[in-house]
């Protein structure tokens, strides 16, 4: 549909935000959260698109990381995050330099960043399940899909990019949320589907080359024109068939037409138990 795809731009966002903080922390450091991701505007073909980073504080071994999307001097895509330094067994790793605030501009944007800070490390434990406590599964509307990490999905060779692994998350919740509004086949000047939020994206596990990643998504509310999908990824060790969760996040899609207006969706009303508690979590998370 002549537009940027949302993965593409999420991948964008996490290996500037990854190459940012490489340079500051001097050393390898890895995507360990991603803080709300929202998309203001899309870009389209034969658009110049600038991805900026910078970090905003330094810890102990993690920094605060602040990316944006601009088309020209307008904001269309921003988001926040943690990265952690790691040593070469992946293993977080000290820092040396410190960021001290020059003016009440960086002394704002660096008390907004620890407030993230905050509110995230209060979500992580409660958010990190087993694999057999999938969600997705029980909900009528899912999809699942399953990777062989090979190296090109790889930074370098032996754990995955976070860039990588969220684009195959949004491919996946981009193709349910296709499906739940019946576009089964590409045709010219048909109705789409467009990334406009991601959120709530904490990392519990690496993974590794020769590793299988499972992804399964789900859809767990239905707006007017919007749709809110639960995704899922959990990794199987192939020695020792071992599975751990990776991470779980939360992706919003709407319905726009050829020319980027917003459609409305086909109703959904959940039945289950299991839908409701989620159809609710979904609307008091779209209320923050």
């Amino acid at each position: 549909m002549g537009r940027l795809h949302g993965g593409d731009m999420l991948k964008f966002l996490a290996d500037a935000g990854m190459l940012a903080s490489m340079k500051v922390g001097h050393g390898l450091a890895v995507l360990a959260s991603l803080d709300q991701v929202l998309f203001k505007k899309g870009a389209s073909l034969g658009d110049i698109v600038e991805i900026d980073a910078r970090v905003l504080y330094i810890g102990n071994t993690s920094m605060e990381v602040e990316m944006r999307a601009l088309k020209g001097t307008e904001e269309i895509v921003t988001a926040s995050g943690t990265y952690v330094k790691v040593d070469n067994n992946f293993k977080p790793s000290p820092i040396s330099l410190k960021i001290e605030p020059e003016n009440d501009e960086e002394r704002k944007a660096i008390d907004l960043a620890l407030s993230r800070r905050k509110a995230r490390l209060e979500k992580i434990k409660r958010n990190e399940i087993t694999c057999s406590e999938d969600e997705t599964k029980f909900l009528r509307h899912h999809l699942s899909n399953t990777i062989f990490v090979g190296p090109t999905l790889t930074y370098d060779g032996r754990v995955v990019s976070a860039g990588n692994l969220l684009k195959a998350m949004d491919d996946l919740g981009g193709a349910l949320a296709l499906r739940y509004n019946g576009i089964e086949n590409y045709r010219p000047n048909q109705d789409g589907v467009v990334t406009v939020a991601v959120s709530d994206i904490f990392f519990y596990a690496p993974i590794r080359l020769g590793d299988i990643v499972e992804m399964n998504a789900g859809i767990t509310f239905v707006g007017r024109t919007s749709m809110d999908l639960l995704i899922n990824v959990n990794k199987i060790d192939i020695g020792n068939n071992e599975c751990k969760h990776v991470t779980t996040a939360y992706f919003t899609y709407v319905r726009v037409d050829p020319y980027g207006n917003k459609k409305e969706v086909p109703k959904y009303v959940p039945e289950t138990p299991h839908e409701k508690r989620l159809w609710e979590e979904s609307l008091s998370r779209r209320s923050r």
